[in-house]
């Protein structure tokens, strides 16, 4: 019997240390006596809490903040201890890999976006982003010890709870174990399909609500591709089979957008002298060109816009979300993307579900996948205990 308390005060500690350490997480800064408030719990157990959380480095006082109405002593402010843990994302895309480290308040630290070959089998896909994760912590001074864990986004079908990558464009092999294959870290790694990772990357923002739809759009010169990460009541939705928001719908390429308006490449200063070869044209040169100014460019966006709008509208219908998020490096043209789509939606859907609708864009861009994956990490790393996932992997 006393072995059974004993057990069972440490499970109540164990959970009561997490409770705080995710209010101060949320919280950003937090007085001692809002987090006694909070939890209904004494004085004394709050300071014991924040004493051992101090003492394993993942908090830092925060100097003083406001006394209450009736006076008193100002009470201690609490942190999180931003260089406790370190975490890294990356988004794993053909012939390229995009990375962030974030630090353990999930500011990031570092980003960049790599061309490279990412690999033609499993086991070198595996190899290289030993390489690169290994590189990151090299020029950025982590010592591996102080890494709480990588998370890794792909397009396509993942089993999160397997880290089983079960269809992907970026390799032909079906249901490859590539978590088992990073065991050579040495420290945890979550998988996860890149709409769903960007859907986790902003649920910090507090602009999305408990309800939302993240649609990550991927257009090029040869591929184009959207998939949607869906949110409900706070918590993602991945389907019975992992492929919720998978809609396989028709996307056209950039290249055959181009196609549609060559006609009218000669109103435009800029893509005057590609009439002859549109095809070498890529999203980072139409950005450029709407960004200088250019009617054509704008007007091709406005053009992708429509098609995201036409494509996603039965989605919103079914799901009624609070918020739309448009992300993916598309997402640079704001204002010109979100009313498209708006437009597109409106005539597809009843008014009641459009006009509770708020449309807007992440502005992370590029890099809003990769920085997605990583909050995965902090994500599993701050969920109370009792609602933890089982499906949580590791690799040893």
């Amino acid at each position: 019997m006393e072995n059974f308390i004993s057990v069972h005060a440490q499970v109540v500690k164990s959970i009561n240390e997490r409770l705080v350490l995710k209010l101060i997480q949320e919280n950003n800064i937090i007085s001692s006596s809002e987090l006694v408030k909070i939890t209904g719990m004494r004085p004394s157990t709050i300071f014991n809490i924040l004493k051992e959380l101090s003492a394993k480095n993942f908090v830092e006082m925060n100097g003083k903040g406001e006394s209450t109405h009736k006076g008193g002593k100002k009470p201690f402010t609490w942190a999180l201890n931003k260089d406790a843990a370190y975490v890294i994302g990356l988004d794993i895309e053909v012939g390229e890999m995009t990375w962030v480290l974030l630090d353990f308040s999930g500011g990031i630290l570092a980003k960049k976006i790599m061309k490279l070959n990412t690999g033609n089998t499993a086991d070198e896909l595996a190899g290289n982003i030993v390489t690169v994760v290994n590189r990151i912590l090299l020029e950025n001074r982590i010592d591996k010890k102080t890494v709480l864990g990588l998370g890794v986004a792909f397009t396509g079908i993942v089993d999160y709870s397997r880290g089983v990558v079960a269809m992907s464009s970026v390799l032909p092999e079906m249901n490859f174990p590539l978590l088992e294959k990073l065991d050579a870290l040495h420290f945890p790694v979550l998988i996860e399909n890149n709409a769903n990772a960007a859907a986790i990357g902003l649920k910090r923002s507090g602009k999305t609500g408990n309800n939302y739809l993240t649609v990550l759009v991927e257009i090029d010169k040869n591929v184009s591709g959207l998939g949607i990460g869906i949110v409900i009541d706070g918590e993602l939705y991945r389907g019975a089979s992992f492929c919720a928001g998978e809609l396989y719908p028709h996307m056209p390429t950039l290249r055959e957008i181009l196609g549609t308006v060559r006609s009218r490449f000669t109103e435009s200063d800029i893509f005057k002298n590609h009439i002859s070869s549109f095809e070498s044209i890529d999203i980072e040169f139409l950005l450029d060109a709407a960004k200088q100014g250019d009617d054509l460019a704008i007007l091709i966006f406005s053009m992708i816009g429509n098609i995201v709008g036409q494509t996603i509208a039965q989605a919103v219908a079914l799901f009624n979300p609070d918020t739309l998020i448009i992300t993916g490096v598309i997402s640079e043209m704001e204002d010109v993307l979100i009313a498209s789509v708006r437009k597109e939606i409106d005539m597809r859907v009843i008014s009641l579900t459009s006009n509770a609708l708020n449309i807007i864009v992440d502005r992370r861009h590029q890099y809003s996948v990769a920085f997605g994956a990583a909050s995965l990490v902090l994500e599993d790393f701050f969920r109370l205990p009792l609602s933890r996932q089982p499906q949580t992997v590791v690799a040893a």
